[in-house]
């Protein structure tokens, strides 16, 4: 290895590298607001990445290997080159493949190793031979262009460094190495060596247990550049088979920081934490004071407070759901749904098929989210596989079947309404019963969920159109519950339901009310002064004051006979 030594006297030197390295205690990034919140409603998410930073780490990976997990703290603001570029391989996915041979995804692995000095990985992935698929025979991987060198903290034990061709300071790409050892100075030299080796990162947490146990393997020489490969359950000199390599099956970010939280009167209002998020929520009413606390990898740590006020929750919609057979083409389940107010919302829409307990279940529900010109806004298939999977199972209602679909998102909402649809269809066209659902998740004040109106096919029991609905809070509400049909022919809906009948039931199941032809409604002079009257008179309608809790609406053909059928539920002032 050719060696180049700087000019820079040795102590001075040492002493620059070690300040470079030096860890500075977590700051304040934003304040988190003080703000009210509805006793027993849903929980308020808070981002604690957006009010607290590291100054010193930029980001943190965890590397998986078949031997256990090295977490990474990057040092990104020190080395903004090399960290971007170790990221990039992360991001692109460069560190993994799709075996041509097998189809498997195939990984990076750890192809070199020399104990007291370094073990080296990110140069090489394991896929098969295709003439002996059993065997190794290693694809390279992809590189990025050569970055820029950026050498000035030393290689000790523990940092992460990228490595590169001998004599070319500047020709670092995907390989780099975890230094088992200083090797800054004597005998390694790599401070100075070939302009210096460039530490971006160290390993934190117990990483440096796995990196020991990697280096502790047996080695062997399978030809250059694996002529130190450490192996696992490996007899020479037979074929090296995928099994035997040191895989790094996974790359994740992990938050730099780790979070605690605690109230000064958690009968009013508590809290845990979820990764980077803290979830509050509150209980009754009164004032909590809480102190939200960040400590970094050393143990460094920052704190700062903010008060929650809660308040009694007013009665409003919370959850709204419809449920009935879902088909193909236009007979798919079609929920729209309005919001009210200036402020955006928090919702979580669910399609549910396989966990809803019927027989003829929808296997494999899909998820559709439009605006109100028809533009999707976002959709899922399985829900687990959802960027935000945490963030839905952190509510509690994640859907129960891994098959069954959702999307938790923020909407914009408008003081003159803003309109969406969610639609619900089976994968592959598959047919079957299925619900779609809409969940309020604002804790506090802000824009009202104020109806959903859900069409489909209407046919008889137990494949009529059900609509559910939950009001939270402590008031009544009036609510209109209508069964639409025979005006849906004016939007050229195909064979709409020509007498729809409505029933009102509460959470036990007593019917609370009913109507065949709205016209006949004891309070039809009501109904028509909401403004949101049928337009039909074979359509039905019931109004009524509900308290808090759960009720469902089941919409039929009078005379078992079938269409297509809406079934809308409206909050009234």
């Amino acid at each position: 290895m050719n060696r180049t030594h700087s000019s820079i006297p040795a102590i001075l030197l040492a002493f620059a590298l070690q300040a470079a390295a030096q860890n500075t205690p977590p700051v304040v990034t934003s304040q988190i607001a003080d703000f009210t919140e509805y006793a027993g409603a849903a929980q308020r998410s808070i981002d604690l990445t957006t009010a607290f930073a590291d100054s010193d780490v930029s980001a943190a990976v965890r590397v998986t290997t078949v031997l256990g997990t090295i977490d990474l703290a990057l040092f990104g603001q020190q080395k903004p080159i090399t960290v971007a570029n170790f990221l990039n391989y992360l991001d692109q996915e460069r560190y993994f493949k799709i075996d041509p041979t097998n189809g498997h995804l195939a990984s990076t692995f750890v192809h070199r190793s020399i104990p007291g000095f370094i073990i080296q990985g990110g140069g090489y992935i394991g896929t098969v031979d295709p003439a002996h698929p059993a065997n190794l025979l290693v694809t390279q991987v992809l590189p990025f262009p050569a970055i820029q060198n950026e050498p000035g903290i030393s290689n000790r034990r523990g940092t992460i460094a990228m490595a590169k061709l001998a004599g070319q300071p500047d020709s670092a790409r995907s390989e780099w190495f975890i230094n088992l050892a200083d090797n800054g100075g004597p005998p390694n030299n790599l401070d100075t060596e070939n302009g210096g080796y460039a530490v971006f990162g160290r390993v934190v947490n117990n990483g440096m247990t796995a990196a020991d146990a990697i280096a502790a393997l047996p080695r062997y020489n399978a030809g250059s550049p694996f002529d130190s490969i450490p192996l696992r359950n490996y007899t020479s000199p037979n074929p090296v088979m995928v099994s035997n390599l040191v895989s790094i099956p996974g790359f994740s970010y992990i938050s730099p920081l780790s979070f605690s939280a605690m109230s000064n009167n958690p009968a009013i209002a508590d809290a845990n934490v979820s990764g980077t998020k803290l979830l509050v929520a509150g209980h009754q009413a009164g004032s909590a004071t809480f102190t939200v606390t960040a400590t970094d990898f050393d143990g460094a740590s920052i704190s700062q407070n903010f008060t929650v006020n809660v308040v009694a929750a007013p009665g409003r919609l919370v959850q709204l759901s419809t449920r009935m057979r879902v088909g193909t083409g236009d007979n798919v389940l079609i929920g729209g749904f309005i919001m009210r107010g200036p402020s955006p919302k928090r919702l979580m829409l669910r399609g549910i098929g396989p966990s809803n307990g019927l027989n003829g279940a929808l296997a494999d529900p899909v998820l559709e989210l439009h605006d109100g010109a028809g533009a999707l806004i976002a959709s899922n298939d399985n829900w687990g596989d959802a960027a935000n999977k945490q963030d839905m199972i952190d509510t509690g209602i994640a859907p129960l079947s891994p098959n069954e679909s959702a999307i938790l998102i923020t909407l914009a909402s408008d003081p003159n309404n803003a309109f969406y649809t969610a639609i619900v269809r089976g994968a592959n066209n598959t047919t079957g019963i299925g619900l779609v659902e809409v969940y309020d998740l604002d804790s506090g004040p802000g824009s009202t969920l104020l109806n959903i109106s859900t069409r489909g096919q209407v046919d008889i029991d137990p494949n009529a159109l059900i609509g559910g609905f939950f009001l939270g809070g402590t008031e009544s509400k009036r609510v209109l519950v209508r069964a639409i049909g025979p005006s849906l022919a004016a939007s050229n809906v195909p064979n709409p339901l020509a007498d729809p009948i409505l029933e009102l039931h509460d959470g036990n199941g007593a019917l609370l009310d009913s109507n065949d032809d709205w016209g006949s409604s004891p309070n039809h002079a009501e109904i028509q002064a909401s403004g949101a009257a049928p337009t039909n008179p074979k359509e039905s309608a019931v109004l009524q004051v509900l308290p808090a809790g759960p009720f469902t609406a089941i919409v039929r053909g009078v005379d078992n006979t079938t269409g297509v059928g809406s079934a809308e539920i409206y909050q009234l002032p």
